[in-house]
């Protein structure tokens, strides 16, 4: 039974605690729930991270590999996309003992979690609310550590420095790990990197449609997000207008509708390419870039993912610099890759140099197995092939 791990218990936390998440005492960090956290005096018995969406992502920031023994299982087994920290470190080598089921804290989980006496456990905050008791059992002896909820929407405030939530995941982890000077400076080289990318903004008042946004999987060329991080980072607009926040799924006669000369694409569709609406879009695309009116072509071009397992931060920063390059020019290939380098690398450390190669073959790859071609920072054209429609490298 899952209640039989409190019975060795050698640490409490406590929650209500009046104190702001983040902060931290040389003992003690509140965490995201508001709970009273004891900062490990050692971090020998390792690591495990609950969720996919957020702790494994934030760990990866302070070069923690060597202590992380434990995650979720889509970490190890799916494939990488757009999570960058996927690239740098090897996770997908970890054997099926060091995995558990994605976004969740089952009994069974927390019986192994237990026997490995970890020095931290680092959750979810939507996996600490669907299993609070589960996650206080574990607390009872060791250090579990909430993170905030990541967002699709926010990485900065209204003066482009880097939202109070995120300072305070870096901070909070930071402190768990005795690690407060490398969550610093993270904190300002984000902050400089959006500065960085806020330079290059220039004049446009050109709309792009966003297409094959990823949002619990890949979608078809429907799928868009009103607001998309990368975007509007670049003070670029989406050519769909509404005020969702969330995932759109237009009709495709919608879209046809809609203001613009050029559509960016989610290199992560590519397995929704053949689907019957992206077949549409694409079969309009065709006829529009194929008759005998050349101003009213709609040029193709394939970012950087951002979502996968929720947003990937350093993909956001990379994949806005290559919209300053559409929509001003303010940049080369060269200095483009050169800036993409630089993001990964303040992520990373040295492991950053080899994260954009090692996405860009794993989209290669991915857009061959279904017969299509997405090159990442590249341009795409629709060609027809018999009754299909497919995108290849322009």
């Amino acid at each position: 039974m899952a209640a039989a791990i409190v019975a060795a218990s050698t640490l409490a936390c406590s929650n209500g605690a009046e104190a702001d998440a983040g902060s931290a005492r040389s003992d003690f960090v509140i965490d995201a729930a508001g709970r009273t956290v004891a900062i490990p005096t050692s971090l020998d018995g390792g690591i495990v991270a609950i969720g996919s969406a957020g702790p494994l992502r934030f760990l990866s920031l302070f070069d923690a590999f060597e202590r992380v023994i434990e995650v979720d299982k889509g970490d190890v087994t799916d494939g990488k996309h757009g999570r960058a920290y996927s690239y740098a470190y090897p996770y997908d080598e970890f054997p099926a003992d060091r995995y558990h089921a994605d976004n969740k804290l089952e009994a069974e989980t927390v019986e192994r979690i237990a026997a490995r006496e970890p020095s931290l456990i680092v959750v979810q905050k939507s996996v600490y609310d669907g299993f609070k008791d589960h996650c206080e059992l574990l607390a009872a002896r060791f250090p579990v550590l909430v993170l905030p909820a990541q967002s699709l929407t926010e990485l900065w405030d209204e003066g482009y420095e880097l939202a109070p939530w995120y300072r305070d995941a870096v901070r909070m982890l930071g402190a768990a790990l005795g690690a407060e000077e490398r969550a610093d400076g993270h904190i300002r080289d984000m902050n400089a990197l959006l500065a960085d990318v806020r330079s290059l903004v220039g004049s446009s008042d050109e709309p792009l449609y966003v297409a094959g946004l990823t949002w619990q999987g890949s979608n078809e060329l429907t799928t868009t997000f009103p607001i998309y991080l990368p975007l509007a980072l670049a003070g670029g607009r989406n050519a769909y207008a509404g005020s969702e926040l969330g995932r759109v799924i237009m009709d495709v006669e919608a879209i046809a509708e809609l203001p613009m000369d050029r559509m960016v694409i989610d290199p992560s569709s590519a397995d929704k390419l053949s689907t019957p609406n992206s077949q549409l879009i694409l079969a309009w695309l065709y006829g529009r870039n194929n008759d005998e009116d050349p101003s009213n072509d709609i040029r193709i071009f394939i970012t950087l993912p951002m979502v996968w397992d929720g947003a990937n931060y350093d993909c956001v920063i990379a994949g806005s610099y290559y919209f300053t390059k559409l929509l001003y020019g303010a940049l080369d290939d060269a200095a483009l890759e050169s800036k993409i380098e630089g993001v990964f690398r303040a992520f990373y450390g040295e492991r950053g140099s080899a994260v954009y190669p090692a996405m860009k073959a794993f989209f290669e790859a991915k857009s061959r197995a279904h017969g299509v071609e997405l090159p990442l920072l590249g341009e795409a054209r629709v060609e027809r092939v018999g009754a299909l429609y497919r995108l290849s490298a322009k």
